[in-house]
Formats: C-alpha cells, sequence, structure tokens
C-alpha cells in the first residue's frame, strides 16, 4: 500500500453477528479494482467470536478495526466509521452483505462521472436470487404498520405498500429514487460531511431514509444502480402474527425511528417526486 489516501473506504458495521463480518470483508478482499481501497470495521461491543475474528484481521493489516467500546447504534456507529476512515469515497456496507467482485469498480466510476449523484446504491439480491426491494419511496406513516404486518396481504393496503416498495418499476433498470436502502450505499467523504452523515438520532432504521432525504434537500440525486450487485443475507422482520410482530423488541424499536422520522420532517413535501 502507498502512503497516498485510498480511492475508497469500506466502512462495516459489526455487533454480535458471528460469521457474516468474515463473508463480508473475504468479498471485499476478492474484489477487482483499478484502485486502492481500505476496510474499516466498526465493532459495537460485540460478545461472539465474530470480535476474535476482527482482531486477528487486524493484527494482519488486512482491516482497520475501531472498538466502539458500547453498542452506538447504526448512524453514530458508521459516522464513527467514516471518521477514522480516509477515502475519497466512501461505501457503508452492513456485514451481512457480500459485494460481487466488479462491485467496487463499477460504483466508483459511476459516482466519478456523474458528480450531480450524491448517494448510489446497488441491486441487492438473495441467496434464492431473488431481487431485493432495496429501493422504495420515502415512507408514509401507514407504510410501516402495513409492512410489517399481516394487514399488507388485504388487497386495498397491499397497492399501498407495493407503492412504496415501487413494484411498478423495473428493478433491472438504472433510474432515480426517493431512497435506497442503507445496506450498501456510496457517497462522497466530502458531500457525506457537507450533509452531516447520518442522524445519531436514530438508533436503529430510519437513518438511510433520513440520509436519502437530506441528499435530494442539497440538490443532489440518489441513484439505484442495478449493473452493480451485492448479496444480501437478510433475515425479515415482518412475517408472522401482528401479536407475535408486537411482542418483538426490534419492531418497536423501528416504530420508535419512525416516530422521530416523521417528527423531524413534518410538514415538509417529499423534496423527490418522480
Amino acid at each position: 500500500m502507498s502512503s497516498a489516501a485510498p480511492k475508497l473506504s469500506c466502512v462495516v458495521l459489526n455487533y454480535n453477528l458471528k460469521y457474516l463480518p468474515r463473508l463480508c470483508v473475504e468479498t471485499l478482499q476478492r474484489s477487482v479494482c483499478n484502485f486502492e481501497f481500505e476496510i474499516v470495521v466498526v465493532d459495537n461491543a460485540s460478545t461472539d467470536e465474530s470480535l476474535d475474528y476482527l482482531r486477528a484481521m487486524d493484527e494482519r493489516g488486512e482491516i482497520r478495526l475501531v472498538e466502539s467500546g458500547s453498542n452506538l447504534g447504526y448512524g453514530k456507529g458508521n459516522n464513527l466509521g467514516v471518521y477514522h476512515s480516509k477515502g475519497e469515497y466512501v461505501l457503508i456496507l452492513n456485514p451481512d452483505v457480500g459485494v460481487e467482485e466488479n462491485t467496487l469498480q463499477l460504483m466508483v466510476d459511476y459516482m466519478e462521472q456523474n458528480p450531480s449523484v450524491g448517494l448510489m446504491g446497488p441491486q441487492l439480491y438473495f441467496f434464492n436470487g431473488q431481487i431485493q426491494d432495496s429501493c422504495r419511496r420515502f415512507m408514509r406513516p401507514q407504510d410501516l404498520i402495513i409492512k410489517r404486518t399481516p394487514l399488507r396481504h388485504l388487497p386495498f393496503l397491499k397497492k399501498q405498500v407495493d407503492e412504496y416498495l415501487m413494484t411498478d418499476y423495473d428493478k433491472k433498470a438504472m433510474q432515480e429514487v426517493d431512497m435506497v436502502t442503507g445496506a450498501c450505499i456510496i457517497l462522497s467523504r466530502d458531500f457525506y460531511n457537507e450533509i452531516g452523515g447520518f442522524d445519531p438520532r436514530y438508533f436503529l432504521f430510519m437513518e438511510d431514509a433520513d440520509l436519502c432525504r437530506k441528499v435530494w434537500l442539497a440538490g443532489r440525486t440518489v441513484v439505484y444502480m442495478p449493473e452493480a450487485r451485492a448479496l444480501h443475507y437478510h433475515k425479515r422482520l415482518s412475517g408472522g402474527s401482528i401479536f407475535k410482530l408486537f411482542t418483538k423488541r426490534i419492531f418497536w424499536i423501528h416504530v420508535r425511528s419512525a416516530l422521530k422520522y416523521f417528527w423531524k420532517w413534518r410538514g415538509q413535501e417529499n423534496p423527490h417526486i418522480k
């Protein structure tokens, strides 16, 4: 490695995700790029075997490990990773995502060729090959409850969820969108800092929608790029009875974040309508 700053910093946030950070890092290491990149992993005080693996990788110089000392949550944890990184561009990558060999090259090339784009996300797909609904319209209050409960199966409500998830759009076509999910996104470092990064008031959920809204309000665009692809080992929150769902702590974390989001942006129109 040269002493010059890398073109790209891949920031991965881990909290007790066992083997997934290892899979994520290994796919990054297999990337074929014509630029240098670094891997910065923030650990939010994990107590499982994932921390031992990450410490060993750090000792070998394969990653830069930042131990937060406590569970900072998603936004604060990723902001900490960006603070400790050096790249011209920043890739925020969940540890349950594995990029394909050419994904980093495609994403950086696109950002460099399209300076009006503030944030871009690739096509995410599940292990069975199904394309994830990773580009979405901005959420309305009713969308959260409908999507996360069996109510989404009612015909007149399913239409609302389909609109939110953009099922009417071709997921194989590049397009400007309201937002892309934060599992894998790229921004320039300068722009990330300009818009303040992730809002630390969200512990988990809604920080990606908030960030994309700030991108649009800053006069840049959000783009979904299906040519760049990444495998998402994602566990769905929705499913099961409504009674079981309401006893899940993770559901109520999502609800609290959504309330913060809707209160923060109350009275403001969608900054991107298409």
